[in-house]
């Protein structure tokens, strides 16, 4: 994966502490999901607001390994958290952990879902299947026996803007491609005037072939009640 965030690092917190998610929210919940394991790994860790806030509610011998190929997210991750969680710069694709954690997770980060009108969908910024499949295959690798791969539930993305502190503008535009594919486009202004702008291609696949996707990839589904905020898979052995 390319370096995808680098242009919109810098105002990344901005928008993401503005109403973009509820981090206290998905920390408790992950939290609840996770059942007292307590070696875990964010898939896409970013600046580290997710992990701070699972750090500050969760138990003390919590343990948390943080991957993300933005160096600049991870630079201003490691001025949050300090020593408090493990970070490394490591594409999914190359992920070389193995049989070390006992929970995954990924708050907006590689994969999600989305839910819309009870509907569920699986959304990757990965767009090819075999990436997807490689990349799943080496997260179960990292996982011990049984363990889980909890991906946060989100709405579906949609074109909006949001004023911002400092006078500033979020602004969002999606481009359907056809066939699950999109384009989105972030933005911040200042007036008419564009500051930074990042292009995120991303990929929504239908529960059913969500499942076969997933089935190669070496994870199966778990019950999962509509409203929740994480989708949890249980690594298993990956269909041919």
């Amino acid at each position: 994966m390319t370096d995808s965030y680098a242009e919109l690092a810098r105002h990344y917190d901005l928008i993401m502490t503005s109403g973009y998610y509820d981090y206290d929210a998905y920390a408790r919940s992950l939290l609840k999901s996770a059942a007292g394991r307590t070696d875990l790994l964010e898939l896409g860790v970013g600046t580290g607001l997710a992990c701070e806030r699972l750090l500050d509610l969760g138990p003390a011998d919590l343990r948390v390994t943080g991957i993300d190929h933005t160096e600049s997210m991870l630079a201003q991750a490691r001025a949050r958290l300090g020593g408090r969680a493990r970070l490394v710069g490591q594409d999914i694709l190359d992920l070389s952990e193995r049989d070390a954690f006992d929970v995954a997770y990924s708050v907006g980060g590689i994969w999600y879902g989305v839910e819309d009108e009870g509907r569920f969908r699986l959304g990757s910024h990965l767009v090819e299947d075999e990436d997807n499949i490689g990349g799943l295959r080496n997260v179960a690798a990292a996982l011990r026996p049984g363990g889980l791969l909890l991906l946060a539930v989100q709405r579906t993305h949609h074109p909006y803007r949001r004023t911002l502190p400092g006078g500033l503008v979020y602004a969002q535009e999606i481009q359907d491609k056809g066939e699950g594919r999109f384009v989105k486009d972030y933005f911040i202004l200042r007036g008419d005037t564009v500051l930074a702008h990042q292009r995120s291609p991303f990929r929504l696949w239908p529960e059913e072939d969500a499942g076969r996707l997933m089935a190669r990839g070496g994870f199966s589904a778990e019950p999962f009640d509509a409203g929740g905020r994480f989708r949890p898979y249980t690594a298993s052995r990956p269909d041919a």
